[in-house]
């Protein structure tokens, strides 16, 4: 089993829908050359910005295999097959393998509250049955589930498992990760609002949602941090993208944000699934000020 060194912008595409709530595969297919023109340098499907847990089976298999070959091998492809039931995570799993994805991403399984003894047991019995790399995304405002030290320990001897996504919000856990398991496990930026604090730290990729209406900045922000190690302009192309940021992440209503910004970027691709509902007008205003002001900015002028 080869083993990525994870590098650059991995985008979780948004999954469009149109209207009548079906996958919209003509507005994905314009939405991912949005992102290949802009500079992404990875693709992933079905992370949570992509509305995994609203799709069926058959659509989220669907939906790899477009994908696939959509991008073909413009971009390197990662999947999210996380799923409630272990047995569809091994199913869509081996489905990326054979579709040529090259790594997948997993959250603990959700509702089900495993102990860390039964989280360990779940990630051994995926790693021996699938023979994709896996990147663990720990995601406990989601998932209800802390990926913590005594789980890591317990699949250190698991190569397979070679990445974390570290999406809690807590900066001590990302230290801890550096004291505890630097050499480990690769360091990916997962909460947005704290990319810069964890390319300062080590981490070279940064898997980001908001990526689907901002890829170009993201690019210029892992460049600027990660490439030419100017964290001090980097600081400042983030004080720019912060007070977006910030309410993607701690507004209560990410993907509604996500994906009217990637209509206002220019590349629109429906709204959320239910049990989501759109964004109000005043929520949309409120979001398009930001917005403009981060456009505005100083900082994002010269990055552009």
């Amino acid at each position: 089993m080869k083993i990525p060194s994870f590098k650059g912008v991995i985008s979780v595409t948004c999954t469009p829908f149109d209207k009548s709530g079906n996958v919209d595969n003509k507005a994905w297919s314009k939405h991912l050359d949005f992102l290949i023109r802009s500079g992404v340098h990875a693709i992933m499907p079905h992370g949570t910005t992509g509305e995994y847990y609203a799709q069926t089976l058959d659509e989220r298999n669907a939906g790899l295999k477009f994908v696939a070959e959509h991008v073909g091998k413009k971009l390197p492809l990662y999947a999210g097959t996380n799923s409630a039931r272990p047995v569809e995570t091994v199913e869509l799993s081996n489905q990326a393998k054979d579709l040529g994805y090259q790594a997948i991403m997993l959250a603990a399984p959700f509702y089900s509250l495993p102990s860390t003894k039964e989280l360990v047991a779940h990630f051994r019995f995926v790693a021996k049955n699938t023979d994709l790399p896996i990147i663990l995304y720990n995601f406990p405002a989601r998932t209800g589930v802390d990926m913590n030290k005594e789980f890591l320990e317990g699949i250190a001897d698991i190569k397979a498992i070679c990445a974390i996504k570290e999406s809690s919000g807590s900066f001590a856990r990302m230290l801890e990760h550096i004291v505890f398991f630097d050499g480990r496990y690769q360091r990916i930026a997962g909460a947005d609002d704290q990319a810069v604090d964890a390319f300062l730290w080590g981490a070279k990729s940064w898997i980001a949602g908001a990526s689907n209406c901002l890829p170009a900045e993201h690019v210029a922000l892992y460049r600027t941090c990660v490439e030419k190690q100017d964290y001090i302009a980097g600081q400042k192309l983030m004080h720019a993208m912060m007070p977006l940021l910030y309410l993607l992440e701690n507004g209560g209503k990410y993907l509604q944000y996500v994906k009217y910004a990637c209509e206002i970027a220019g590349s629109p691709i429906g709204t959320v699934r239910q049990p989501l509902e759109p964004l109000s007008a005043d929520e949309k205003a409120h979001f398009k000020k930001l917005w403009d002001a981060m456009k505005s900015s100083s900082a994002m002028k010269l990055a552009a």
